[in-house]
């Protein structure tokens, strides 16, 4: 076979392009940047401490409210007094206010839950307890209004109601006072005069109020001689 000078050299410039290509592909290879390992996403959630809790007592039959005490509560955490979940509002990181539910009596546990999950528990620290086992004998502070503005005072002597006094106006007495059954109470006058009450802890109770200056609304209390309100502000 007659040797093609033109044949060599075109077999000769394949061979050149195909090693440059295996070259470039080698060093594109060796140029291109690793995988960016993205970092494990860290919780959001805060390590919440329950330290205590006030009133320790409530009623059996709901509407009981209170104070959890503690550290790094987070907007949005939720609260349950055993296996139930309350009503709760996170005040500030160290204060949660909450409301209870009807429950059976008995010592429960109180679980507080942040957002991310995380959450702390104070075992055995809430008991509930029927409302006719608290005394409603005292004298009362109490908040009525539609934003429980206006103030409030009522007294409770041997389980009737002796004297109320609701904002402006004077005194009140009513007739015949009425009396505590199983820590509730009612009045109901021909003049469209009314009040009632029920306690929800030892130191708590709530009701409606109808009198001059305390018009058809609700009203919340706390025992005088409580060091300090449970909702404190």
């Amino acid at each position: 076979m007659a040797h093609n000078p033109q044949l060599g050299i075109l077999l000769m410039c394949i061979s050149l392009a195909a090693s440059a290509c295996t070259d470039a592909h080698s060093a594109a290879t060796l140029a291109a940047p690793s995988p960016v390992v993205q970092p494990v996403p860290q919780p959001t959630s805060l390590q919440p401490t329950v330290s205590g809790i006030a009133p320790n007592t409530g009623t059996t039959e709901g509407d009981g409210y209170g104070t959890i005490s503690g550290a790094q509560f987070q907007f949005g955490a939720t609260v349950r007094l055993g296996n139930g979940e309350v009503q709760a509002w996170v005040r500030d990181e160290s204060r949660i206010w909450f409301w209870t539910r009807r429950h059976s009596a008995g010592t429960v546990d109180v679980i507080v839950t942040n957002p991310g999950g995380l959450s702390s528990e104070l075992p055995g620290a809430y008991t509930f307890a029927p409302p006719g086992s608290f005394d409603f004998t005292g004298d009362w502070i109490a908040h009525a209004g539609p934003e429980y503005e206006t103030d409030m005072r009522f007294a409770i002597r041997d389980n009737a109601l002796v004297s109320l006094v609701c904002g402006s106006s004077e005194a009140l007495t009513l007739s015949p006072p009425p009396s505590v059954h199983d820590g509730e109470f009612s009045f109901l006058g021909d003049d469209g005069i009314a009040i009632s009450g029920r306690l929800v802890s030892p130191i708590n109770a709530v009701g409606t109020i109808n009198v001059p200056g305390c018009t058809n609304t609700s009203w919340w209390a706390d025992r005088s001689d409580t060091t300090k309100s449970v909702l404190a502000r």
